[in-house]
């Protein structure tokens, strides 16, 4: 089974997936990293030069490929639940989880950054959390499980992960 992680931009689903590849022995797939191959650009040169439906659709393209994997961690891009199209494909092809994280740690994550495109500028608390809460209701609905992020480290959430993963599994077979 995939295990698939969304959530908000700097909400940790690139490092999850690495440490969870490492400590499940299983590959580790960042959608992210897939677009830019694809594209054989950055995302925020996409963003400039195409702009975002055509990175939006390359993203719906590589998203719907998630169900050719099989016990693979994937990390999506912070705005793949934005198609309702992706957040089908998405709980067709395993157990997603959702990482919910704070507008302060997205704030604190991205300052730096300009790989960010939907950031580009000096980004409010404000502008981050209204973000935030106009994609709540689409994370709610493409994932099995919430994670409040923010509240545990990289092991607790693993552990969390795990757990319910085993139960999502035995509801599963249990189906008629």
């Amino acid at each position: 089974m995939n295990i698939i992680l969304v959530g908000f931009m700097a909400s940790g689903k690139s490092s999850l997936s690495r440490y969870m590849a490492t400590r499940t022995k299983r590959q580790a797939l960042d959608l992210d990293i897939e677009i830019e191959k694809r594209a054989q650009m950055s995302i925020p040169k996409i963003f400039e030069t195409v702009g975002e439906k055509a990175f939006r659709d390359l993203e719906s393209y590589v998203t719907k490929l998630c169900k050719n994997y099989h016990n693979t961690i994937i990390a999506t891009g912070g705005g793949c639940i934005l198609r309702e199209e992706n957040r089908r494909a998405l709980k067709e092809a395993g157990l997603v989880i959702w990482l919910n994280t704070s507008p302060e740690n997205v704030q604190k994550y991205t300052a730096k950054r300009n790989n960010r495109p939907l950031l580009k500028g000096d980004k409010s608390l404000n502008d981050i959390t209204q973000m935030m809460k106009k994609r709540e209701a689409l994370y709610a609905d493409s994932s099995h499980l919430k994670i409040d992020v923010f509240q545990h480290n990289l092991e607790e959430i693993f552990d969390i992960i795990q757990s319910y993963k085993d139960q999502f599994l035995a509801q599963e077979y249990a189906k008629p």
